[in-house]
């Protein structure tokens, strides 16, 4: 797991011993109260990571405090990092001890934590009806009420969840202020995909169901409509919408008759676009604001699949062009 210490540290959001100061800074994240004993000196280190529907926030406080949030629309997990928290959230309540983490916080229901000095933390929080959306594409019908699992956090798939979330953390630190809009939108979906997955829900069963048969010509209406959007983010919705099935049953379609997922369809597609940008490059265009552009986050990663593609680096083919455009 990458390191902890200074997690996105390129997003910081306040470092401050004003709790008044803390408190405005903070509120559009739903926090609304502060409490600490008298004499106590408050210190709290804060960096935020906002996207669409995603967000993720680091905390760092120096002393014992306890917090009060309203009611939101987003769900939250809570992992922690050092220290000792207790929340209570509606009917959910417990201990967030060294490395644990929270079950998943409701949306709509006020929250209270208690903290002991030294705590450190990672909260991911995801906008309800963006689950919902996404879950409703995979299962192939409409998500009403979604309610997850008191789930313990030793299980393999939560602990697989930890390590992605703080490596997500870790890879946009290091790399997000350079990603194009599509890169990030590609990131924020794998993300929200994969929480979806590792937590028992209400519809974890329909999920878990063998995906129904579907006709051949839903690959081949996908395939049109990701060459025709090649640019944009992978909507997993927009799929199933077009295809008119569920997510699970097109992907399964997909691996059937060709092999592959639809997502490993839109990476050729873009490896494609990318090979074309880089045969006829624009005056001053790089390998990794090529790669960005067409939606591959990870240039190293960009390098890999595009040499195995067509046999040579991104890098020598933009030499090439440059050489033969050049004279």
């Amino acid at each position: 797991m990458p390191s902890q210490s200074a997690l996105l540290s390129n997003f910081p959001l306040l470092r401050t011993s004003d709790p008044e100061l803390a408190l405005d800074r903070f509120s559009f994240l739903g926090l609304q109260s502060y409490d600490m004993e008298r004499g106590q000196r408050f210190g709290v280190h804060v960096n935020h990571l906002q996207m669409t529907d995603l967000g993720l926030t680091y905390c760092d406080y120096a002393s014992d405090v306890a917090m009060g949030f309203r009611e939101a629309s987003f769900v939250r997990q809570i992992f922690n990092i050092d220290g000792v928290s207790r929340y209570m959230a509606g009917t959910q309540s417990g201990e967030i001890t060294h490395g644990s983490s929270s079950p998943v916080l409701s949306a709509g229901t006020p929250l209270n934590m208690d903290l002991k000095s030294r705590y450190r933390q990672l909260v991911l929080r995801i906008e309800l009806d963006a689950l919902k959306r996404n879950l409703g594409a995979l299962i192939g019908q409409e998500v009403n009420e979604l309610i997850f699992d008191e789930t313990d956090a030793r299980q393999p798939a939560i602990s697989s969840l930890r390590r992605r979330i703080f490596q997500f953390a870790s890879d946009f630190n290091e790399r997000g202020a350079y990603f194009s809009a599509l890169a990030a939108k590609e990131v924020e979906r794998m993300v929200t995909m994969k929480f979806l997955m590792c937590h028992r829900h209400n519809y974890t069963h329909l999920l878990l169901r063998e995906p129904l048969p579907v006709a051949s010509s839903a690959v081949r209406v996908v395939e049109e409509f990701v060459e025709a959007n090649w640019d944009k983010p992978i909507d997993v919705p927009a799929m199933a919408r077009v295809a008119n099935v569920s997510a699970r049953s097109l992907f399964r379609q997909f691996k059937q008759d060709r092999g592959y997922s639809p997502a490993d369809f839109a990476k050729q597609v873009r490896l494609d676009r990318a090979r074309d940008l880089l045969e006829q490059p624009s005056q001053g265009s790089s390998v990794t604001q090529i790669a960005l552009r067409c939606g591959f986050q990870n240039p190293g990663h960009f390098a890999r699949d595009f040499r195995l593609a067509f046999g040579e680096l991104p890098s020598e083919t933009l030499r090439k062009s440059n050489r033969r455009l050049g004279g």
